[in-house]
């Protein structure tokens, strides 16, 4: 049993990393965004789409490819790190190799019919040949990666995992500048993943761990395998499970209004997904190694949650209520009709922190299958509900459908953890409650306080600003102090430790 200081020893750094990671995410989602819109004005539509569907092409590979380094971070056997990290780095080659070979195998005869009749072919085939690798660096810094999970190196790796993207959209835009086109945004991602491979090795060898630990015995092959598969069976339906309802959207109402529902999906989980990316990012190796012990599990997790809602429900009162501006500034009045899709997608991503914290305790304690059961449901629900809704309703109808799978998909999910862990208590799932009625009289004081500006840019300040005054008064009114006070000593201690390791690494 880990004594008290060990456990505060974890929890700093987790919590540091998941600062970092979640600000790394974020920063990820604005450079996507400054990505997309340089694309945009410098691309042809048709190359914009040439390029995409690219990226769409190896990201399954890399998707794939992913699970078996997950399946090792998660493991919890008596073998060494390095084992377990040269059994999954020999799965993920065997796999990339396979998709590698049917890609090229299968592109000559789909690859007419995926770039339609305007003579794209050539183009996108020269795409692939420079996007096929990346794959492959990403299978070389695959062994960095586990090792430094595995030893909860978090905090590092979160800077590289912010590293890339930078690396990546700035080199993008100097490309694009430079008349390189679509092309030069391939080798900007293809040189992007060659320098997270040099970062994590790199660190590896700062910190003495090139050291080989021995060829993996037949029983950690065993588990990571298993462990893949599981990841896979309960990761793909998922990644489905995101697509598949803007398809339906699409076939039922027309791609038009597809763009309409697609682009309120997004924005109302960017938030959400950055919570995830720390979640997920800090939970997993977190769970895996203390799951013996039940008491810190649940502790982890319900302390996951306060602080999860804690900053996602005021981002989400927020842009409910300025839904209209929001939309009008940043992508203009043309788009004003995703706005009733928008607001109703803000309740549905409340069952974000539950759902993300849900699958890493699954993840963690090595039962990522199971995931493919509450992802199996979302389909099913997706499915049946969306063309009916959509033909019937419209975008509304649509959105609700959305809604109801989500909340179809975090109870599945959770009754699942439940059962299989005996980890999550039904009382730590109150933690929305208190976040969320405060979220909810913020938004309706920034209502009425919008309701007497007639500027636009004053009225989205005056309301963002009753939000961030309200939200913290009405928690502390109805007796938060205690949670926001941890909040605020956990952000303080975060920030202190990060400052003392500056420090030491400038006077080093």
């Amino acid at each position: 049993m880990q004594t008290t200081e060990e456990a505060s020893s974890l929890r700093y750094p987790t919590a540091r990393a998941a600062l970092t990671s979640g600000m790394g995410e974020m920063a990820t989602k604005v450079l996507t965004i400054v990505l997309s819109v340089a694309t945009a004005r410098m691309l042809e539509p048709r190359e914009v789409g040439l390029l995409g569907l690219s990226v769409i092409v190896i990201g399954v590979i890399s998707m794939i490819g992913v699970y078996p380094e997950t399946a090792a971070v998660a493991a919890r056997g008596e073998a060494s790190d390095g084992e377990y990290a040269v059994a999954a780095s020999t799965i993920r080659a065997a796999i990339n190799l396979l998709l590698l070979v049917a890609l090229i195998l299968v592109f000559p005869l789909v690859g007419g019919y995926l770039t339609g009749e305007d003579g794209g072919f050539a183009q996108l085939q020269e795409l692939l040949k420079i996007l096929i690798w990346v794959p492959v660096f990403e299978w070389v810094s695959g062994y960095a990666q586990i090792l430094l999970q595995r030893r909860l190196d978090l905090n590092y790796l979160a800077w590289v995992q912010l590293a890339q993207p930078v690396i990546f959209v700035g080199l993008a835009i100097i490309l694009l500048l430079e008349g390189q086109s679509y092309i030069g945004v391939a080798w900007a991602n293809l040189v992007s993943s060659a320098a997270t491979a040099v970062l994590v090795w790199g660190r590896l060898w700062q910190r003495g761990w090139l050291n080989w630990e021995g060829w993996p015995d037949k029983k950690v092959w065993r588990e990571t395998a298993l462990g893949s598969a599981r990841m896979f069976v309960g990761g793909f339906g998922g990644y489905l499970g995101g697509r598949v309802d803007n398809l339906m959207v699409a076939g039922a109402i027309g791609p038009a209004a597809m763009s309409f529902y697609s682009m309120a999906w997004n924005a109302s989980r960017t938030p959400a997904h950055v919570f995830a990316k720390a979640i997920s990012f800090v939970l997993v190796p977190t769970i895996a190694r203390i799951q013996d012990d039940p008491e810190r599990v649940q502790r982890g997790l319900r302390e996951c949650l306060r602080h999860s809602y804690l900053l996602l429900a005021p981002v989400c009162a927020l842009l409910f209520v300025s839904a209209p501006l929001l939309v009008t500034f940043v992508l203009g009045a043309k788009w004003l009709p995703l706005v009733p899709v928008l607001r109703i997608m803000c309740f549905t991503v409340l069952v974000a922190p539950i759902l993300f914290a849900s699958t890493a305790l699954l993840v963690g304690t090595g039962r990522a299958h199971l995931t493919g059961i509450a992802t199996l449901a979302h389909l099913i629900t997706l499915i049946v509900f969306v063309p009916f809704m959509t033909t019937r309703w419209g975008l509304v109808g649509a959105a609700y459908a959305d809604m109801g799978a989500a909340i179809i998909l975090t109870t599945v999910l959770c009754i699942v953890a439940r059962a299989a862990t005996r980890q999550i208590s039904w009382a730590f799932l109150s933690a929305p409650a208190l976040p969320i009625v405060a979220a909810l009289l913020s938004g309706l004081l920034a209502w009425n306080v919008g309701a007497y500006i007639t500027r636009d840019s004053v009225r989205l300040i005056g309301e963002a600003g009753s939000i961030l005054l309200g939200y913290p008064f009405i928690i502390l009114v109805f007796g938060g102090r205690a949670r926001l006070l941890d909040f605020t000593l956990l952000l303080r201690g975060v920030l202190r430790r990060r400052a003392q390791g500056a420090s030491l690494s400038a006077n080093a």
